[in-house]
C-alpha cells in the first residue's frame, strides 16, 4: 500500500517508521530544512525500551505533486494547519484514496469539507513521543492499541476494509469501531482538560496531579466537555467519573511534557483553537456553560500573543 504522511513531526515520523515496515511510505513536510535533514541524515526513533532504531533511506518531500496519487493520506499536523495541509494534499488524493486523521482536536469536519466525508477516516492514538533533536524522537509508547479508527460517515466499504487489513500487516493493534465520535470525544476531553493547564503552569503530569488547585481546574474543564458532549448526544462510559479518567490519562504521560507545553516553551502557535476553543464554540452553539474553557482559551491565546509580538 502507498501511504503519504503529511507532517514529519513526532507522530508523523513515528507512524512513518511503523507503517514503513510493510508499506511504501512518503513523508510530506513543508519545512524545507527538515526535508533536507531527513534526506541527508535520516532519523532515529528511541523506542520505549530504550533501543535506538535509525532509518537511513527516508522518502520525504515538500512537494505533494512529486508523490502522486496514493492509497492512503495521513494528516498529522497541528489542528490549526489542518485545512491548509488537506488542500495541499489534493494532488495525492484520487478517486480511491482515503484520508486518515491522526491528530488532536475537532478537525474531522475541516478535512471532510475539502475531500468529502465519505473519504475521511478518523484515527485516535494514545501513543506519544517527544523530540530529542530535530531528527531524533523518543517514542514514549502508550496504553492500548496503536490506532482506533472509524469511517467518519459511519459507512465502511470495501476500500476502507482493505486499508484496515493492510495496516494490520504491520503487526500493530488497529481497532475498528462503527461509531468513532465517542472515541474522538473521549480523547478530546483528556487533551482539553490537561494540555492547556500544563502549557500555562509549565507542569508535567506528575507535578500537576500533586497539586489540588491544578487538579480542580482539570476537573472543571473536563466536566464542561462532558456537558457539551451530552448536548450533542455523545456518550462514553468514562463520562460517569470523568475526573478520575482524565487524571489517569494525564498520569500516563509521566514526566514528559505534553505537546502544548512544548509549543509554549518553543514560542510556537498551539492547538488551543481546535481543543478548548472548539469546545467553547460548540458549547455556546448548544447553550452549554463553558466558562472555564473560555478563560483557559483566552489565557493560552494571550501567551501566544506575547511571544508572537516579540
Amino acid at each position: 500500500m502507498r501511504i503519504a504522511i503529511v507532517g514529519a513531526g513526532v507522530i508523523g515520523t513515528i507512524f512513518a517508521y511503523i507503517f514503513g515496515k510493510k508499506h511504501d511510505v512518503t513523508l510530506v513536510e513543508v519545512v524545507k530544512e527538515k526535508v533536507d535533514l531527513y534526506r541527508k541524515e535520516g532519523y532515529t526513533i528511541i523506542m520505549p525500551d530504550g533501543k535506538e532504531v535509525h532509518v537511513d533511506d527516508v522518502s520525504i518531500t515538500n512537494d505533494p505533486k512529486e508523490v502522486g496519487v496514493v492509497d492512503l493520506v495521513q494528516i498529522s499536523v497541528k489542528g490549526y494547519a489542518t485545512e491548509a495541509a488537506t488542500k495541499g494534499a489534493l494532488p495525492m488524493i484520487g478517486d480511491d484514496t482515503m484520508v486518515l486523521s491522526v491528530q488532536n482536536g475537532l478537525v474531522h469536519d475541516i478535512i471532510a469539507s475539502v475531500v468529502g466525508k465519505e473519504k475521511v477516516i478518523a484515527g485516535i492514538t494514545a501513543h506519544s513521543g517527544m523530540p530529542v533533536k530535530p531528527n531524533v524522537i523518543r517514542y514514549v509508547g502508550g496504553y492500548g492499541p496503536l490506532l482506533i479508527i472509524g469511517k467518519y460517515d459511519k459507512k465502511p466499504n470495501d476500500r476502507f476494509n482493505w486499508i484496515v487489513e493492510e495496516l494490520k500487516k504491520t503487526g500493530e493493534e488497529i481497532v475498528v469501531v462503527d461509531d468513532i465520535e465517542p472515541v474522538i470525544w473521549k480523547k478530546l476531553v483528556a487533551n482539553v482538560a490537561c494540555n492547556p493547564v500544563a502549557a500555562i503552569t509549565g507542569m508535567t503530569s506528575v507535578e500537576a496531579l500533586a497539586c489540588e488547585d491544578t487538579k480542580a481546574l482539570i476537573k472543571m474543564l473536563a466536566e464542561e466537555v462532558v456537558e457539551v458532549a451530552k448536548a450533542k448526544g455523545i456518550y462514553f462510559p468514562e463520562m460517569e467519573n470523568i475526573a478520575e479518567f482524565v487524571y489517569e490519562a494525564f498520569a500516563g504521560t509521566k514526566d514528559n511534557k505534553v505537546s502544548m507545553l512544548q509549543d509554549v516553551e518553543n514560542k510556537r502557535r498551539t492547538e488551543i483553537d481546535t481543543l478548548n476553543g472548539a469546545i467553547v464554540k460548540e458549547g455556546e452553539k448548544l447553550g452549554v456553560d463553558v466558562k472555564a474553557n473560555k478563560v483557559i482559551t483566552h489565557l493560552v491565546r494571550s501567551l501566544e500573543f506575547m511571544y508572537d509580538k516579540r
